[in-house]
């Protein structure tokens, strides 16, 4: 009998591992990770498992042997809260990987949650099969689980049998007792381990195990990149910056619509008209652009602190000296207005500051007036709480979703159809300018409202993007995919109320920005920094872009614009001529010299600190 029960229990935790093992294998090899990650996750189940178990003997000792008509039910609720929440796990980290390249973390579904119905409105999603997912087969799960409370039951009081029948001639009470201290000890002192040690959760982090990505916190970059430990250079750089220096103390405004793709404006040779606002003070002459521009990588966190920090991913620390710190030790007011989750999406706001670094911060987690973190009237809303100019100089970052997948889009600015959310060219790229619609939009009213506060008559405005789009090249569609020109090809507007020359307007990248910023309020750039300014006379030689394994450096120089891409993975290289095919349609690396290709691999090698290959 004693062995029937341990078969049956054996059994329940048997089969939980062996679809475990089969999910996490699927999950690597569908979206090509490490195989460490298997190990783990796995891991991780078993020390989860052995925390049950050894709560459960302690539950089933003489202590509590009057309530096990209760504490055989507590085990089994037990076993269903874990068995949800791995299936949400399950879920979330395959619903993420597939549609926008990382595991959704519950912090953000959390926010999701708050406006699911507008959610599932706003991406056309049957009602009914979201909560099948979200309700019923949890549901499902769980009663499942409690019908087996019997067999739990029986398998918790089977292990305890075994424990005292093979007590090795040690008393009972002290068979019993180390037994369950070492499983507590053991699964405490590993989950301890991975949620203390920095370095240890960080390296999960990074391979993406799918419970600790959903679970916790992730302030750790993503997609294998690292975050540089040189932070003490910075933090001397801001401390030896000079203070009270006599300068232009003009408004700093950046604006970054997420995603936003330049050749997909009129103003940059576009034919749908999805930008009127933009076309018309180009055509005026107020506004400037820059001919071509691309973001630093293919992800939010790179391409938001590439602007502010200037700096590219593989050279970010969490002290980067960055332009709003800058701008405050300067004197500025600081404001941060964002549509959008940055408070939860991989500590973000960590990286704008400290809450008193801020006089003014407002995101999708704290607004008031809508349920949708990625509406964009959330802009406004921050707006209304931002005083008349009174003379004392601001910065303001603006952040806008409408053209990212995940923005909330208003059926007045669905102009071109069909535009559903669909993995096709047609209903993809619809629903895209449709986005970019919407924005331009409401770029317009807010150069309104900048306007009649008295911030925009003594200001420069730098409109830009994070990254790019993939729209169905190479069969791809979103970002945080590879370095090719779809998903970081970004424009750079400049709006500047005074009539200024910018000397070299023809190539910049992200990186780029604060320290033209910088360089026209008159104040020296920060020797930290990395980008080059648009006052200089030429443009910066290389450039570095990169996304997961992916790697790009782009050569400058007259009249060509050679980019070589690597896969550190697969070796595989490639090499293209921009400014003849900017979208990187044939690879020209074998009738290149061989000399020059290895002369920009040595280049690229060397920035991203990877390993040299033959």
């Amino acid at each position: 009998m004693n062995n029937n029960k341990l078969i049956n229990f054996s059994s329940l935790i048997f089969f939980q591992i062996i679809i475990s093992t089969i999910v996490i294998i699927l999950f690597q090899q569908i979206f090509h990770l490490k195989p460490i990650i298997i190990i783990g996750h796995l891991f991780i189940i078993l020390c989860i498992n052995f925390l049950i178990i050894a709560f459960g003997l302690l539950l089933y000792s003489k202590k509590f042997a009057n309530y096990q008509h209760i504490t055989k039910y507590i085990i089994s609720i037990i076993y269903g809260v874990f068995t949800v929440s791995l299936y949400f796990t399950y879920l979330f980290s395959f619903l993420g990987k597939t549609y926008t390249s990382q595991i959704i973390t519950l912090q953000i579904i959390l926010e999701y949650l708050k406006s699911l119905n507008e959610f599932l409105n706003n991406f056309s999603i049957n009602p009914i099969l979201a909560y099948t997912l979200l309700l019923i087969i949890p549901i499902l799960f769980f009663i499942a689980i409690l019908l087996m409370t019997k067999y739990i039951n029986q398998g918790i009081l089977g292990v305890n049998q075994f424990i005292f029948k093979h007590n090795f001639n040690n008393p009972e009470k002290y068979t019993s007792f180390n037994i369950v201290l070492f499983l507590l000890v053991f699964a405490i002192s590993s989950l301890k381990i991975y949620v203390k040690y920095h370095e240890i959760k960080t390296a999960f982090f990074v391979m993406q195990e799918p419970i600790l990505s959903v679970y916790f916190k992730n302030y750790s970059t993503f997609q294998d990149q690292t975050i540089s430990n040189n932070n003490n250079e910075d933090i001397k750089t801001r401390n030896d910056y000079p203070k009270d220096i006599a300068f232009q103390k003009k408004n700093i405004i950046i604006i970054t619509v997420d995603a936003l793709r330049s050749d997909h404006l009129g103003l940059y040779g576009y034919k749908r008209k999805t930008s009127p606002f933009l076309d018309s003070i180009y055509s005026s002459g107020n506004l400037k652009k820059v001919e071509l521009s691309f973001s630093v990588a293919g992800a939010s966190f790179a391409g938001i602190n590439g602007i502010l920090r200037s700096k590219i991913w593989v050279n970010m620390g969490y002290d980067n000296f960055s332009l709003q710190q800058l701008l405050k030790d300067q004197g500025y007011d600081i404001n941060f207005i964002i549509s959008g989750d940055h408070t939860n999406f991989y500590g973000l706001k960590l990286f704008y500051g400290k809450n008193s670094d801020f006089n003014y911060f407002l995101d999708g987690t704290t607004t008031k007036k809508y349920s949708d973190p990625n509406d964009d009237r959330i802009i406004f809303e921050g707006l209304d709480n931002i005083y008349q100019y009174n003379n004392n100089p601001s910065f303001f970052y603006f952040h806008f979703m409408s053209v990212h997948a995940l923005g909330k889009k208003l059926d007045n600015y669905k102009t071109f159809r069909p535009a559903i959310w669909k993995y096709d060219i047609i209903n993809y790229t619809n629903r895209y300018d449709n986005g970019i619609l919407q924005a331009d939009d409401y770029l317009k009213h807010l150069f309104k409202i900048l306007f009649e506060k008295g911030y925009l008559q003594n200001s420069i405005v730098v409109i830009t993007a994070d990254h790019g789009e993939a729209l169905g090249e190479r069969g791809e569609f979103g970002h945080v995919k590879n370095v090719y020109t779809d998903q970081i090809l970004i424009p750079m507007l400049i709006y500047d109320s005074d009539n200024v020359e910018y000397t070299n307007m023809t190539y910049a990248t992200s990186v780029d920005i604060a320290p033209t910023i910088v360089d026209r309020l008159g104040l020296p750039i920060p020797e930290s920094w990395e980008g080059k300014s648009l006052f200089s006379e030429t443009n910066s030689e290389f450039t570095f872009h990169q996304m997961g394994e992916d790697y790009a450096i782009i050569h400058s120089k007259e009249n060509f614009r050679f980019k070589y891409v690597y896969n550190s993975k697969t070796l595989a290289q490639e090499l293209f001529e921009l400014n003849s095919d900017l979208y990187e349609t044939k690879n020209i690396i074998d009738s290149m010299e061989v000399k020059y290709v290895i002369n920009l691999r040595n280049q690229l090698t060397s920035q991203f600190r990877l390993n040299p290959f033959k």
